[in-house]
């Protein structure tokens, strides 16, 4: 009997540690996680909250100030309890949403089974000792038999291959390590004769020189600028037509100072000095302000926080390979960085903002400008954002420009540096008054020349301006109030005279005219007035001239869809021809009445539609005498009016290209007006130098 019962009581006790190692791995695979995502923030190893601390089952059962787990009464636990209140002030994790149901079940049943862990749980180790936040430590170079000497990280590659037991592979050929450092150094492979000028260079140094010639090379700039510029995070400008939203315009100035740096063999640590504080080490050099570009591109209009957030975030990535974005919320959940610490850091960039200065040589920033930071609001303070929410400030205290904690050797001095005149005021520059000086010379000599241009053509616009010429002797006057079939010759079409005015009212493509019986005179100018009421398609109206045996050439406005137009045609006797330099696309509506102008001078045409000047034309035919048209193909039309006078040999009229010529009236306006402009503009230069000459004063003045 009693060996039995020993029997059952080593199976319960086997059964038992069956059971608890079973426990230990559901909380190595359920609990556990649970506790690093949401708990160590505030109770792990860079922080213990109410000297709590989660990271192993020793600490959680062995807390100074009582046990937070209860066995025997699991529900009483207060780890249990925390994570289930409804409470938000009891409630664990304060932040985010609570424990799902199965994550508090997996807790319950660890805790009811005696909160079992693997033995030598080891605890977490303190973030603030991992090696990237150590100061580096010169390693002694290796040494003995074997160890590659040519090259001191060789020879730790060395060491390290003899301590594991391994083999080197063999020396690349050539023609490969050749590719491998082209490509390397300068983005771009080797040419052909540079392949087989290495290939056979067997002296020493070969390679060196190689190296050397790859540094020097400009390439070795674009190549390793474009990697800085992605670390960086350089963009050009970008926003909603004109207005810039984010970045800066003209910010490949900064895009160039990263090439220029790098071709130069610039220091990373002045490259990093010059791009947070160039405006202070150098602050009237602008090759060193490009460099300020960095915190430029990082500009956002429409929140000073974004903008500030995106500074701080791309500051840290960038130069202390850290991410700080946590922290703008609470302390990070895992690197040694504090709450304050984000707002200490954002308090350094708290006063800078973002300007254009002139470039020499340019006035308009739109074309070209310095984009640059400096400090505007010195005074400005920097208050904690409770939760990351900005509109909750704690103004309770102002948080004090520092550098991280954690990265901190000493006290860090916020020492005002004092700056020329030059960088607050850059209007103070020497260049800019000379390049505004020189604009306003342009602009003096522009409208000197304006004036000028201006009296010439008062001088000529009698001659191009036929409302100042007096009329031409009268060949034909016509209002069409009946048919006067001493003047008209009826060709194809109906014609039909009433209301004082004259109606074609046949469609289709043909012809229709009526023709004067006299020869018009050589140099005439025509003015006829119709309305196009209709048409199958065409819908063309117009004046024929020098209309003799089926020749003729013809000025018509055509309202066919699409394509309507004025139009210029010539029918030499082989048919019509439409020169594209003839005509101009316009829009010709039906049911809409028109003045049509037109003057012939020898083969010069000039048409007007309605007073205003629509088109010159120089004939490629010759003239020669003939009779007057009054057109219409494929269009009923109404005439109304229709006068023709001869042109004197003094009237001029417009070639292709030339403007129409103003009124005299108007241009002794224009010239007033120019002459205005000019005294203004002559004006400028003394304005500029009177302007300057008070900004000095002011700023040389002592202060109230």
């Amino acid at each position: 009997m009693m060996a039995v019962v020993r029997i059952l009581s080593f199976s319960s006790l086997a059964l038992v540690l069956l059971h608890g190692s079973c426990i230990a791995d559901g909380y190595l695979e359920h609990v556990k996680p649970v506790l690093k995502a949401r708990c160590y923030a505030c109770h792990g190893a860079l922080k213990q909250e109410s000297d709590l601390r989660l990271d192993t089952a020793a600490s959680i059962r062995s807390r100074s100030d009582g046990p937070i787990i209860n066995s025997t009464r699991v529900e009483l636990s207060e780890l249990l309890v925390r994570v289930m209140s409804k409470d938000d002030d009891i409630r664990m994790p304060p932040e985010g949403e609570p424990l799902k149901p199965e994550e508090i079940a997996a807790i319950r049943n660890w805790i009811a089974a005696g909160a079992p862990a693997p033995e030598h749980e080891e605890a977490d180790s303190d973030p603030r000792e991992h090696w990237s936040f150590q100061r580096p430590v010169k390693a002694d170079l290796p040494t003995g038999d074997g160890i590659a000497t040519e090259n001191p990280i060789d020879a730790f590659i060395s060491a390290k291959h003899r301590e594991l037991g391994l083999t080197p592979v063999a020396q690349v050929q050539k023609s490969l390590l050749l590719r491998r450092v082209y490509l390397d150094l300068i983005g771009l492979p080797p040419t052909g004769e540079e392949l087989r000028t290495f290939l056979a260079d067997e002296s020493p140094g070969a390679w060196t020189r190689v190296v050397d010639r790859l540094l020097d090379s400009p390439h070795y700039g674009e190549r390793w600028g474009r990697h800085w510029m992605d670390v960086w995070r350089y963009t050009d400008w970008f926003g909603l037509g004109t207005q810039l939203r984010n970045s800066q315009k003209h910010i490949w100035h900064w895009r160039d100072w990263i090439i220029e740096s790098l071709n130069e063999d610039k220091g990373y640590d002045r490259m990093i000095l010059e791009m947070l504080a160039g405006d202070e080490l150098a602050p009237t050099d602008s090759k060193t302000l490009r460099a300020t570009g960095f915190l430029a591109r990082n500009y956002y209009l429409f929140n000073r926080t974004t903008w500030l957030d995106s500074t701080i975030e791309h500051t840290s990535k960038a130069f202390l390979g850290l991410t700080m974005n946590c922290a703008k919320c609470h302390d990070h959940k895992f690197d040694p960085l504090t709450h304050d610490d984000y707002y200490s850091m954002r308090a350094i960039f708290e006063p800078h903002q973002v300007r254009l200065d002139s470039v020499p040589g340019q006035i308009d920033l739109e074309k070209d400008g310095l984009p640059r930071v400096f400090d505007a609001h010195l005074e400005t303070p920097t208050y904690l954002h409770l939760r990351g929410n900005e509109k909750d400030p704690d103004e309770s205290r102002v948080m004090p420009p520092a550098v991280p904690e954690l990265l901190s050797t000493d006290d860090f001095f916020v020492e005002p540096v004092a700056l020329p005149v030059e960088s607050h005021s850059p209007t103070q520059r020497a260049f800019v008054l000379e390049d505004y000086l020189a604009a306003a010379q342009a602009e003096i000599d522009t409208a000197r020349k304006a004036v000028v241009a201006s009296k010439a053509t008062l001088q000529t616009a009698s001659a191009l301006n036929p409302a100042k010429l007096s009329p031409g002797k009268l060949f034909l006057q016509e209002e069409f109030d009946a048919a006067n079939t001493d003047v008209w010759e009826a060709g194809p079409g109906e014609w039909v005279y009433a209301d004082g005015m004259v109606t074609q009212k046949q469609v289709g493509a043909t012809r229709r005219y009526l023709r004067t019986r006299e020869e018009h005179p050589a140099d005439f100018e025509a003015t006829l007035k119709f309305r196009t009421l209709g048409g199958e398609r065409w819908k063309s109206v117009g004046l024929a001239f020098d209309s003799v045996d089926g020749r003729e050439k013809m000025i018509y406005m055509s309202a066919v869809k699409p394509g309507s137009k004025l139009q210029v045609a010539v029918n030499p006797g082989s048919g019509s021809q439409y020169p594209r330099d003839g005509g101009v696309a316009r829009p010709v509506t039906t049911d809409t009445s028109y003045e049509l102008k037109i003057a012939v001078k020898d083969d010069l045409i000039n048409v007007a539609i309605d007073g205003v000047h629509a088109l010159s034309y120089r004939l490629e035919h010759k003239r020669e005498a003939g009779r007057l048209d009054l057109v219409a193909f494929d269009a009923i039309a109404e005439f109304d009016f229709l006068e023709i006078r001869e042109i004197s040999s003094t009237r001029r009229l417009l070639e292709s290209g030339q403007s129409v010529a103003d009124d005299p009236e108007l241009l002794a306006l224009k010239i007033a007006v120019g002459e205005a402009t000019l005294a203004a503009a002559e004006l400028n230069p003394a304005m500029l130098r009177t302007a300057l000459a008070a900004d000095q004063a002011k700023r040389n003045s002592p202060a109230d």
